[in-house]
């Protein structure tokens, strides 16, 4: 049975909502202005983001994910998982987030699932749409999934990269 959740950030209810929509195949349009109207013209990016990692937990998910319909006032284990993984993609807790991703996914998370929550993270954290976690501490030492799959280099996080990606073509 679902309880009564605290409640939630504007970034927090924006994520919730855009996942609830998406997921249930029920029109991107309306996720899409909620982030274009949240985050500006860094919106509909980050949207589609979203659905790149919402569709990478269905590709390389083990399980079932538990979603809520549209509207619904409580949260599922599931929903406060995933906001938890966006919510670590912000405070920099990278090990905690890979450990939330693999809760969800059953598995260990391929680094393009944590690429897609930092640059959804990111975009919504620069536009003031904060989200809260549980996170146990943020670590300083990098993933196993981003040190196996980083082009780059081995001990780079894939919310470094994109955030300097996002620095040396915004700046």
């Amino acid at each position: 049975m679902l309880d009564r959740d605290p409640p939630l950030l504007h970034g927090e209810r924006l994520l919730i909502g855009a996942i609830r929509r998406l997921t249930r195949q029920s029109g991107c349009s309306g996720a899409l202005a909620h982030f274009e109207d949240a985050c500006g013209w860094a919106g509909p990016e980050a949207c589609r983001m979203l659905e790149v990692f919402l569709q990478q937990l269905a590709l390389y998910g083990r399980r079932t994910i538990a979603v809520s319909p549209p509207g619904a006032a409580a949260l599922t284990g599931d929903e406060r998982t995933m906001l938890d993984v966006f919510g670590c993609a912000q405070a920099e807790a990278y090990e905690a987030m890979d450990l939330r991703l693999a809760q969800l996914l059953d598995d260990t998370p391929p680094a393009s699932l944590g690429a897609a929550a930092c640059v959804v993270a990111e975009t919504l954290a620069a536009n003031g749409c904060f989200v809260e976690a549980q996170c146990w501490e943020a670590s300083t030492t990098p993933s196993s999934t981003a040190a196996q799959w980083a082009p780059a280099a081995a001990t780079t996080w894939p919310c470094q990269m994109a955030r300097a990606n996002f620095r040396r073509l915004f700046t």
